[in-house]
């Protein structure tokens, strides 16, 4: 019987997931992989900053991806996910999951009674020189209040996970291991994901975790050191960060490279000092692999400034290179595109496959007791059914039998008030929240077709062309805003565009300065349907004046509301 899993990875920018079957005779598949675009702010941090926008992003990632179940392997990662290595005392599984929690305070800057974890045995319990025997873990831990956030926000847009893992080990496990019955002696891979907020660099060695550490920085400052030196829109600097620039656009192209060639520096010498630090506190230095994924992995130039000089070949992770596609609707260029980004949510959906060592879950204690409340109360409601059919249709030779399953059938109705009161208790705690979350979605209502009009002149300014200058300029809203209680119906046109902006526009250089007007807006997410008219031209190549009109896009909309959603 094939097994089917979806791994889902809600980064920074981006959410991904990924579904993953297994065939009776272990050939893996990716069989759907979708991911859907997150606005900045959304996630920081490893941390939901905005419930209800995360929420209606993975609904659509649902309906746009048609994945056919709700349950899911979820990642989690940030400041407050931890992810340890320690020597404790050789004991049973029970008794070191005791010594964890009550001195685990040792480890993570958390008290215990604040987090949930999880912890695996690395090897084999080794005896001192005076005969005591020591164990090497791995643990996992997390805040519960960060858990408890992804959970609502799951609930919300009709998930359930049924396992919460650590990001980190998640990417460790989308490497893709070698054919079977190739031998190879366990090598020393390191892996560094970069994504928009955080940086991971982990290392493996025989598929065992050797050393992970997350680092608070990423592929955002390198957005940003353009967006400001050049003084253009984030959507417009990431584009150009990804070299994905039109050809006339070149120039744009190596400006943007020089903005962000400090930003690319300090970021590797961060990523390095942390290898460096693993090959120093390691018996073996030595590094047989460097593997790099994430959204700014393809970044030009950022590779090689990681590697540096070490002996080592560095290339990009490719955690498909091991799976059956052949079900996705896509190229082979459209894979390596997606490649990238889909490390974390590959390895997510490897879980169930994955050796015990670090087949870990810190979903908190809380939620597998209310879930365990829910089946043992169905239990108990089909336990006092099935007695009573026994009952109705038994003989006096079966009433003793049938006497004392029901007796045990009412003892297991006796726990469903109490069962359910702990239900209700947890269900109440996020009441306060969600209300806030109606409230926040009112708010994002009410500003839907705000127009940020002063960012909007700007990237018009930002990319007029120089012989050229605006003379008029008007601006129109589309979206009206909703008076209280109302609702206001619209086509799916009108409702693509949130405004409509006017120029008249003078200056030099004939027909090719119209036509270098719209070159350079065209790639602009903000404007659509850009038109020119009314264009008058004294001779070839002198003075030209025209008017100009292009639809605004919801890229266009201020960001008034985030202070309230988020």
């Amino acid at each position: 019987m094939e097994s089917v899993t979806i791994g889902l990875d809600i980064g920074s920018s981006a959410i991904r997931a990924a579904e993953i079957v297994v065939s009776k005779d272990g050939k893996r598949s990716l069989r759907r992989y979708g991911q859907v675009g997150l606005p900045r702010g959304y996630v920081v941090d490893g941390e939901i900053n905005n419930s209800v926008g995360v929420t209606e992003a993975l609904r659509r990632l649902w309906a746009e991806t048609g994945f056919k179940s709700s349950k899911v392997v979820l990642g989690v990662s940030g400041p407050r996910v931890f992810v340890r290595q320690a020597e404790v005392p050789a004991m049973s599984p029970e008794e070191t999951r005791s010594s964890l929690r009550f001195g685990g305070q040792e480890l993570i800057p958390v008290p215990m009674d604040d987090a949930s974890f999880d912890f695996g045995f690395l090897g084999e319990p080794v005896k001192g020189p005076s005969g005591e025997g020591t164990q090497k873990v791995l643990l996992v831990a997390a805040h519960r209040e960060v858990l408890q956030t992804y959970l609502d926000v799951l609930s919300a847009a009709g998930l359930k996970a049924t396992v919460m893992d650590a990001s980190q080990l998640a990417l460790i496990r989308a490497v893709p291991e070698p054919p079977s019955g190739v031998a190879t002696s366990p090598k020393v891979e390191v892996v560094v994901s970069i994504g928009a907020e955080l940086t991971t660099v982990g290392v493996r060695q025989g598929g065992v975790p050797r050393f992970i550490r997350s680092l608070a920085v990423g592929g955002s400052k390198l957005t940003d050191s353009i967006s400001e030196q050049m003084h253009l829109e984030l959507a417009v600097a990431e584009r150009l960060k990804r070299g994905e620039g039109a050809p006339e656009a070149q120039a744009l192209t190596v400006q943007a490279r020089k903005a962000m060639s400090s930003g690319i520096r300090d970021l590797a010498e961060e990523i390095r000092a942390t290898i460096d630090f693993f090959v120093s506190q390691s018996n073996n230095g030595a590094i047989d692999k460097l593997l790099i994924t994430g959204g700014t992995a393809l970044t030009t130039g950022l590779a090689a400034s990681i590697g540096g000089n070490l002996p080592v070949e560095v290339r990009l992770l490719d955690p498909l290179a091991t799976l059956d596609c052949s079900a996705l609707p896509y190229n082979q260029d459209q894979l390596r595109a997606i490649s990238a980004g889909a490390a974390t949510a590959v390895g997510l959906a490897l879980w169930p496959t994955d050796a015990p060592l670090i087949r870990l879950s810190i979903l908190p204690d809380e939620v597998l007791a209310a879930r365990r409340a829910k089946r043992m109360s169905m239990m108990a409601l089909a336990g006092v059914g099935v007695a009573a059919a026994l009952f109705a249709v038994g003989g006096v030779a079966e009433f003793s039998s049938v006497h004392r399953a029901q007796a045990a059938a009412k003892a297991e109705q006796a726990k469903v008030p109490l069962l359910t009161s702990e239900v209700g208790h947890l269900e109440a705690l996020t009441s306060v929240h969600s209300q806030a979350q109606a409230r926040a979605a009112l708010v994002s209502t009410a500003l839907k077709g705000d127009v940020d009009w002063v960012r909007v002149l700007g990237q018009f300014a930002g990319v007029l062309p120089p012989q050229l200058s605006i003379t008029t300029f008007s601006g129109t809203t589309s979206v009206p805003a909703l008076a209280s209680g109302s609702t206001v119906a619209s086509s799916p046109a009108a409702s693509a565009l949130v405004g409509t902006a006017t120029f008249a526009v003078q200056g030099t250089g004939g027909l090719p300065s119209a036509a270098q007007w719209l070159s350079q807006l065209a790639g602009d997410p903000d404007f659509t349907n850009l038109t020119i008219g009314s264009i008058t031209v004294k001779s070839n190549g002198g003075a030209v004046t025209f008017s100009s009109t292009a639809g605004l896009t919801p890229d266009a909309e201020s960001t008034r509301s985030k202070g309230v959603t988020q």
